[in-house]
């Protein structure tokens, strides 16, 4: 999420300086209310800044608490919070900034990385493709959604995708249209992303103790050519999930 920082910063200078208090203000209390929300909302930027997250958080906190509407006190405790790796909190942040401002890319860029962090890889390609709409990181939001059309089976799909993202300059979607994508899809690619989905498959079925079923879609995952690349991984097939398949 640094990444985005400078773009940020241009977006949150001209909120600094040209947002009219009317917009918000009906009394006096307001307007104080609002001013103090700013001068936090730049103390936690500041923290933030020389990565004091949890203070930045803090300054953000009370930024939200007198204006709740502070678009962008959501926005950076978000980035903090996902630099502590607090991602189910950076989630609920970029959530409300994104009913505060619904338009906004860096916003829908953040909470595509913080989707895929959680897992959310269906949510994680829908955020990724309001942030390519918004022209926001171009080169690498088509490299990641690349990745996560991949992992959801569709090679096709992140073949498109990767080959955007060389468009845009990027230089592992480069490597990754030369080893999977040219001179046509290869067949290898083809069943890795097959075999992701049934992997996936498998691994929810043993999470909600369905073992027949999860051992089905291992073995057709086998079938498909399926080989674990991770030596923890290799093992708990070996003496694990195989010998549990044996039994099912």
């Amino acid at each position: 999420m640094k990444k985005i920082r400078p773009i940020f910063l241009l977006s949150f200078l001209i909120f600094l300086l040209s947002m009219p208090y009317e917009i918000f203000a009906t009394n006096n209390k307001n307007v104080l209310d609002l001013e103090r929300s700013r001068e936090l909302l730049l103390d936690g930027y500041i923290q933030s800044d020389f990565d004091n997250h949890q203070l930045a958080i803090e300054y953000y906190t009370e930024a939200i608490r007198l204006n709740p509407n502070n678009f962008y006190a959501f926005l950076n405790r978000a980035f903090s919070r996902h630099q502590i790796k607090d991602n189910p909190g950076a989630w609920d942040d970029l959530n409300r900034a994104l009913e505060i401002n619904p338009n906004h890319g860096i916003a829908s860029y953040n909470r595509a990385i913080v989707n895929w962090k959680l897992g959310h890889q269906l949510s994680s390609i829908k955020d990724y493709s309001r942030a390519i709409n918004k022209d926001i990181e171009l080169k690498n939001a088509y490299a990641v959604r690349g990745i996560l059309k991949s992992n959801i089976g569709d090679a096709e799909g992140a073949c498109s995708d990767w080959k955007k993202a060389i468009e845009n300059k990027s230089e592992r979607a480069t490597l990754w249209v030369k080893e999977n994508c040219l001179p046509n899809i290869s067949e290898d690619f083809l069943k890795n992303t097959e075999n992701k989905v049934l992997i996936a498959n498998a691994r929810r079925k043993y999470a909600a103790g369905e073992l027949r079923e999860s051992c089905n879609y291992y073995e057709q995952a086998k079938m498909n050519g399926y080989k674990a690349h991770n030596l923890s991984w290799k093992l708990k097939l070996k003496f694990i999930t195989d010998p549990m398949c044996f039994i099912f």
